[in-house]
């Protein structure tokens, strides 16, 4: 067996496939039936976040398998996309990807392990079967966890650099936003990221600060559109909302 570069393979992980307009994860058949729960809960969020990543660049694929991850018969971990992908990425943007990959590789070793474990100690596991059809709200919560942590991460390394914020910046508040929004913090390969949602329309979209330069950033915003056309009247509903959030904070805000 061999990766997308063609490098000999010793154990298949997993790898994203193209679905039409959507992304299949495909995992290894045998750690998918060893699964544990809790390590389930940790890699879903990843593989999320993974499939939204790619599905910006899938147009650019040149084949159905747009990543893998496998273990090389030299027992390395190679994460590969497909040919000449990995060109349209933003360098930042492809390093959170593959050390994402990586999270999913070491949970997934995690579950091999595991299970050589309990076998050597004679251990029968007596567990239900993992329901594989994701949970959008656990996976949400998974997301938002994953950002929280980013963000910390982010404001020590501000702190470290001697980062000073620009003067008379405040931070968002409830009452900032229009009627029935909330918003609480995303995971995106891109940059932090901000999640908006309407109490009756659902997820409005959200907001990426990228790294623009040392000392620049760049507000990307992405109203959320799900399974709806660009006409609809839902989708004109959460457009008109989220563009005056974005109004708001492009002219007031620091997030």
């Amino acid at each position: 067996m061999k990766n997308i570069a063609g490098n000999n393979v010793s154990i298949f992980l997993y790898r994203f496939e193209l679905r039409g307009n959507s992304i299949d994860f495909v995992l290894n058949e045998a750690i998918a039936e060893d699964m544990y729960p809790d390590i389930d809960d940790k890699m879903k969020p990843l593989v999320h976040a993974c499939c939204e990543t790619l599905l910006r660049y899938k147009h650019l694929s040149v084949s159905n398998t747009i990543m893998d991850g496998n273990f090389l018969v030299t027992g390395e971990f190679e994460v590969m996309l497909s040919k000449g992908l990995g060109q349209y990425f933003v360098h930042d943007e492809k390093m959170r990807l593959f050390q994402d990959a990586k999270n999913i590789a070491d949970l997934l070793s995690e579950v091999m392990d595991r299970g050589t474990q309990e076998e050597e100690k004679g251990i029968q596991r007596n567990l239900p079967p993992i329901a594989h059809t994701p949970n959008p709200r656990k996976i949400k919560k998974g997301l938002e966890k994953l950002g929280k942590t980013k963000l910390q991460q982010a404001k020590l390394q501000w702190l470290a650099e001697g980062v000073p914020l620009r003067p008379g910046l405040r931070q968002l508040r409830p009452d900032d936003l229009p009627p029935d929004v909330t918003a609480f913090i995303g995971y995106d390969h891109r940059g932090l990221c901000y999640v908006f949602d309407h109490k009756k329309l659902g997820e409005l979209g959200r907001i990426v600060m990228i790294k623009a330069g040392e000392q620049e950033m760049l507000m990307q915003a992405d109203l959320c559109i799900g399974q709806e056309s660009q006409t609809s009247a839902i989708v004109k509903k959460k457009k008109a909302i989220f563009e005056e959030v974005v109004a708001t904070i492009n002219a007031c805000f620091f997030l």
